[in-house]
Order: structure tokens, then sequence, then C-alpha cells
């Protein structure tokens, strides 16, 4: 019955779940990477909103006055 049971200690401690070595892996360090370029594109929508509408605006400015200088 000891030998039962120091056999299960074992095998549940070389189960054990590292974290440290996880990250390592070469799966999580990809979904890191897109995690971290979702965030980047997430940060860069907003600055390309903010040109689109003043380009938009500056478009429908010059659009006008073509209309009447014409």
């Amino acid at each position: 019955m000891k030998f039962y049971l120091l056999f299960c200690l074992v095998s549940v401690s070389a189960l054990s779940f590292d974290e440290e070595a996880a990250k390592n892996k070469p799966v999580s360090k990809v979904i890191t990477l897109l995690k971290d370029m979702l965030k980047q594109l997430k940060k860069e929508a907003a600055g390309d909103e903010k040109i689109y509408d003043e380009l938009a605006c500056w478009c429908e400015t010059n659009d006008k006055k073509n209309q009447i200088n014409c």
C-alpha cells in the first residue's frame, strides 16, 4: 500500500503543470504574438478612422468648391 501511495505521489508530481514551460512552447508564442498584433491593429484603427474622417471632410469641402466654380 505504501508503494502504491508513493507511486501515485510521484505520478501526480510528474504531471503537474509548469506555467513557465508552457509560455515557452511555440504555440504559446504564436498565440501571444497574435494577441499583441490584435492590440496593435485596434490602436491603429482608431488613428486610421480619424484620418479617414478628416480626408472625407476635405473631399466634401473641395467637391462643393469645384461645383460652385464650374
